[in-house]
């Protein structure tokens, strides 16, 4: 099973579209905050788990039985997003995932 954690952002909400394109529904899992908001993939028959950064335990049972899991980064930034992403990477270590692929944190672009 492919995991794409944030799937009700921009970036995470496109991957699962395109995945959806090349594999079947039931091979894709979705980590979302709320996961009311992400019934429509429910219904398409994505297996959709509540996940959040901050609570391990949420993100192991997300990313039970995953063999590749996309960490889309955290929005938020510093300190705060270093420990988000290193609870998503050890939770998904423990849970035994074989691939784990990383979105870069953007930097925002300050103009003069």
């Amino acid at each position: 099973m492919i995991v794409v954690t944030g799937a009700n952002g921009k970036l995470g909400r496109k991957v699962v579209e395109e995945l959806l394109k090349r594999v079947p529904a039931g091979d894709i899992g979705v980590s979302v905050r709320d996961v009311n908001t992400a019934q429509d993939l429910k219904e398409r028959g994505v297996r959709v788990r509540q996940g959040n950064f901050d609570d391990s335990e949420s993100l192991l049972h997300a990313f039970e039985e995953a063999s590749q899991v996309l960490i889309i980064s955290s929005h938020s930034l510093g300190g705060v997003a270093v420990r988000q992403h290193q609870t998503a990477i050890d939770s998904a270590k423990k849970a035994g995932v074989s691939r784990l692929l990383y979105t870069s944190q953007g930097c925002p672009l300050r103009m003069p």
